[in-house]
């Protein structure tokens, strides 16, 4: 899929402009430092800003890297503005062990149960699943558990995943590197060389193979 026609400003000043990327099926993985547009192209794909000239699927769940914490039971949370059946949420919590959460009160979670959540709510509302900095927040273990689910519906769904975790490279299928609202790469991970890592990031980065897997890390 080819997503293009991205025109977003603020103010006077030009934040994308002419921006096209490919999008495969499973992981795509949006990475580039603070600033880069990350946010701001997963917040066009998702409709809130800009327009495009290309058609993305309806059918899109969106996972903000900031949500607010309404007077809600975490059930009316996750039902809230969809048509879905109950049974896909219910799926999708026992997927990533929050299905005991459902009764609480929203406010009470703690930022990475609540982060959870939304990602649980996102998988169950689109074929298209949008996810600005979904790692943040959360523990090893609940790391995990989200990374172990991309793997498990990867072929089943889209993901658009911006992140700073350097470690999720190798997980992803397709990789697009941003800086100052420009693509500088895209294409498979393996592909990947650590000199467009640190042009990118204006530090030393090293790959680091870890017999069947591997990761990019900086030089420290």
């Amino acid at each position: 899929m080819l997503i293009q026609g991205f025109k977003v400003k603020r103010g006077e000043r030009v934040i994308l402009e002419d921006f096209g990327i490919e999008v495969v099926r499973g992981v795509n993985l949006v990475i580039g430092p603070n600033g880069s547009g990350k946010t701001t192209l997963l917040r066009s794909i998702v409709g809130a800003l800009g327009n495009l000239r290309s058609r993305v699927p309806e059918s899109k769940g969106y996972v903000p890297s900031e949500f607010f914490s309404p007077e809600m039971k975490v059930v009316d949370v996750l039902l809230s503005g969809s048509r879905r059946n109950l049974e896909e949420y219910y799926r999708f919590a026992e997927l990533l062990g929050v299905q005991h959460m459902l009764d609480r009160a929203f406010s009470t979670l703690s930022t990475g149960e609540k982060k959870l959540v939304l990602i649980v709510k996102a998988l169950s509302e689109g074929d298209l699943v949008i996810m600005d900095e979904p790692m943040s927040g959360l523990d090893v273990r609940n790391q995990k558990r989200v990374l172990d689910s991309l793997t498990e519906l990867k072929g089943l769904k889209t993901f658009m995943i911006s992140t700073h975790e350097l470690y999720m490279v190798s997980r992803s299928d397709w990789v697009i590197v941003m800086k100052a609202g420009r693509t500088i790469y895209q294409g498979e991970p393996r592909n990947l060389h650590e000199r467009v890592l640190e042009e990118t990031y204006g530090t030393k980065i090293k790959r680091v193979d870890l017999g069947d897997r591997w990761t990019f890390i900086p030089d420290l």
